[in-house]
């Protein structure tokens, strides 16, 4: 085999998603509607599902490359910079809209709520996926990693672009609410969370299945592969009809669940493309998620490698 072959077989992900500006706000409790609470804390942050999944992929020490749209602006270059210092490489298409725009709200038991402004992130296109600079960076990844936060067409074409290419594709269907069944079918791996779970599979609000339930219904619909995230209580591993629980991994007092679900997604998906199996890599990123709820922030709540594999060890 050619070095340049060679080269080409390396561990190398691509993700697609949203990325831009957040800012962190620490409350004692959440306001009620028409009311007003005073922050006891705000720092400010690049992130977004996708951008935050990138770095916790490069974090366990895989190649990893960023494709998303961004704004002609101060956030959209605090993003490029942010990127390039976690060793994610950068791949910004800029569009003529604000760059993404986030506010993460978390409250004293570390439950958070979060409003997004998509901005550019949500004006990448399929035909931006064509362009000779993410076409050239997506052909020489392994895998793809991609979330519910692109436009349904660019994701679509992104799942196409997969299956061209033979790249196998993970999908985080976050956040839940039109979710095209193609982009399921062709994933190679589905990642719901358990609300994402019960939208998926069409048990009512208040119902309360167990996570082998969800699994089970989403067999019943033609999905093989499924890792389900139960927060406290661990995670599901659906893998062509065998399920298997994974226990939650406790390191100490959870302060901040923000990054725990990107932390999660971007460290399977690395463990996948070091060839590591479906649970083997699910305790992994249950160790990482772990770890990350102790500390405040999103990107910045995300472990290091070592870390994790010491104490999954």
């Amino acid at each position: 085999m050619k070095k340049d072959d060679e080269k080409l077989k390396k561990p190398r992900i691509g993700v697609i998603g949203l990325g831009g500006q957040s800012a962190f706000l620490s409350v004692h409790r959440f306001p009620a509607p028409g009311e007003t609470v005073s922050c006891e804390g705000l720092f400010f942050e690049p992130g977004g599902k996708g951008y935050n999944q990138a770095i916790a992929c490069a974090r366990m020490g895989v190649e990893t490359v960023f494709i998303g749209a961004v704004g002609k602006d101060d956030n959209a270059n605090a993003c490029r910079e942010d990127l390039i210092r976690q060793d994610v490489i950068p791949c910004l298409i800029e569009k003529d809209i604000p760059t993404a725009y986030a506010v993460i709200m978390t409250d004293s038991s570390g439950e958070n709520t979060v409003s997004v402004f998509p901005g550019g992130a949500k004006a990448l296109r399929p035909e931006d996926l064509h362009s000779e600079a993410v076409y050239a960076q997506l052909k020489k990844c392994t895998c793809l990693l991609l979330q519910n936060e692109l436009e349904t067409a660019c994701l679509l074409e992104a799942c196409r672009i997969g299956q061209v290419l033979k790249i196998p594709v993970i999908f985080n269907p976050a956040p839940a609410g039109n979710i095209p069944r193609e982009a399921l079918l062709s994933s190679a791996l589905i990642t719901p969370n358990y609300g994402e779970a019960k939208h998926l599979t069409g048990f009512s609000e208040e119902a309360q299945p167990t996570g082998r339930e969800l699994a089970e219904r989403l067999q019943k619909q033609g999905i093989e592969n499924a890792v389900i995230t139960l927060g406290g209580r661990g995670a599901l591993v659906m893998e062509q009809g065998e399920i298997f629980e994974i226990p939650a991994f406790s390191c100490g007092q959870a302060v901040d669940t923000t990054g725990a679900g990107d932390t999660f997604n971007g460290f399977l998906t690395a463990a996948l493309a070091l060839k590591k199996n479906l649970q083997e890599g699910a305790k992994i990123a249950a160790v990482a998620a772990g770890i990350s709820v102790t500390r405040h922030g999103a990107a910045g709540s995300i472990p290091q490698k070592e870390e994790v594999m010491a104490l999954y060890e």
